[in-house]
């Protein structure tokens, strides 16, 4: 089994969770002001108590996942635990399928029939997690690098339209608009999901992925919420999709705009995001179940996951519905959480070599 270093997967989760700022946080969640600032650190520290469990969990039983624990321990609860993270990771996908969806809908084609733009989306999606779990983060490197390069080019491009009197020192002042945005924030982090399926895939030392994953995120989070709120400033409350505005604002001579940069980097985050889903799904399945016949049940997999966003997407008040739910945490709480929790209490090591055992953490 080809496995990865825990850097791999930091920049395989920075990616990801870049995909939902640019495509999944709903528009009344960046607000100008400095809110969403005292927001984003908020979410970051609930998030980190939240991976305490699967960090312990790694450390315990020497980087297994929180699926095989619970199988050494029983077979039917690691079955019914293996269960519940797959529909987590369903859900998740599911939503991340559908923001793709919209936001190409919303910002450049208009006319593309859903079926069709959903169906390319998993397709390709599927055929990443075919690939591997090496090829999906060596995707995330290059995804990783033309995004320094958008924000890299809307600095110098738009440095003439920011105006520094947008940024003034004041504390919360919308406490309702702070919670709201908070829970956002920690909903957004389905990568916590990944980690407790994936950490046995790391070489070596699995918990260092969310020592160096969440520090790097909330400077990168803080650092796009200040371009937003420096560039559009009371306008930032008005728009859908920050990112995509300020980079069709940026004229490039070579590129005429930055919109097209744009597309490129949204559109390869929330496919290596959704392959990475998929990825777990199958590697649930093989764990579950003892099979090594993965490729079979990402084909079946997929096609369900095709199922259902087509369910979503064939009533507004669905989709409404579906990413209010998201949006509460419900799967970074039970999923992420949760079942990470039980696995540490009930799940079973399984003896190791001396030198294993005596390895420092």
């Amino acid at each position: 089994m080809t496995k990865i270093s825990n850097r791999q997967l930091v920049i395989a989760f920075l990616v990801s969770r870049l995909s939902t700022e640019m495509i999944v946080t709903p528009g009344e969640m960046i607000k100008y002001g400095a809110d969403r600032y005292w927001a984003i650190i908020a979410a970051k520290l609930v998030i980190l108590a939240l991976y305490l469990p699967v960090i312990f969990l790694t450390v315990r039983f020497k980087g297994d996942s929180a699926i095989t624990a619970c199988i050494r321990r029983n077979r039917i609860f690691g079955a019914a635990v293996g269960i519940v993270m797959a529909v987590s990771l369903t859900l998740v996908a599911a939503q991340t399928v559908m923001s793709i969806q919209h936001y190409v809908t919303d910002t450049l084609l208009n006319t593309i029939w859903s079926a069709a733009g959903i169906a390319v989306l998993i397709a390709a999606s599927a055929y990443g997690a075919y690939k591997g779990l090496s090829a999906v983060t060596r995707s995330a490197v290059f995804a990783s690098a033309v995004f320094a390069l958008l924000i890299l080019l809307i600095g110098v491009t738009m440095w003439d339209k920011a105006d520094f009197t947008y940024i003034y020192p004041y504390f919360i002042e919308d406490g309702s608009f702070f919670v709201k945005c908070t829970l956002s924030e920690i909903s957004s982090n389905s990568e916590i999901l990944i980690f407790a399926v994936l950490c046995d895939k790391v070489r070596s030392k699995p918990h260092r992925t969310v020592l160096y994953y969440l520090p790097i995120l909330l400077l990168l989070l803080e650092l796009v919420n200040f371009i937003y709120n420096l560039i559009l400033g009371p306008y930032l409350s008005n728009v859908e999709y920050p990112l995509y505005i300020i980079s069709s604002l940026s004229d490039v001579v070579i590129f005429q705009r930055l919109d097209g940069i744009d597309a490129i980097v949204w559109l390869m985050c929330g496919l290596i995001k959704t392959a990475l889903l998929i990825y777990c799904a199958a590697d649930i399945f093989s764990k579950v179940s003892g099979s090594d016949k993965k490729n079979i049940f990402i084909v079946v997999y997929s096609l369900v996951l095709f199922g259902i966003c087509l369910v979503i997407s064939s009533n507004r008040a669905y989709y409404d519905y579906f990413t209010n739910l998201m949006n509460s945490g419900i799967a970074v709480f039970a999923a992420g959480f949760l079942l990470p929790t039980a696995a540490l209490i009930f799940g079973k090591g399984v003896k190791r070599k001396k030198e294993e055992q005596n390895e420092t953490v």
